[in-house]
């Protein structure tokens, strides 16, 4: 698991709450990388590996 996968994978999100999400989503959803909690930037790292793995 490695920072930058998170990081992608957070740009990522920010940028389909953006583009699907009603309204004004709630701060959390657009947090920077470095404003989230360490679990959160883990799991971001985690499910960008396993998407490269091709969810395996």
């Amino acid at each position: 698991m490695t920072d930058e996968a998170g990081r992608i994978l957070r740009e990522a999100w920010i940028v389909g709450v953006a583009k699907h999400y009603p309204g004004e989503p709630k701060p959390g959803y657009v947090a920077d990388w470095d404003e989230l909690p360490a679990w959160q930037r883990e799991t971001d790292a985690d499910v960008f590996e396993a998407i490269e793995r091709g969810g395996r």
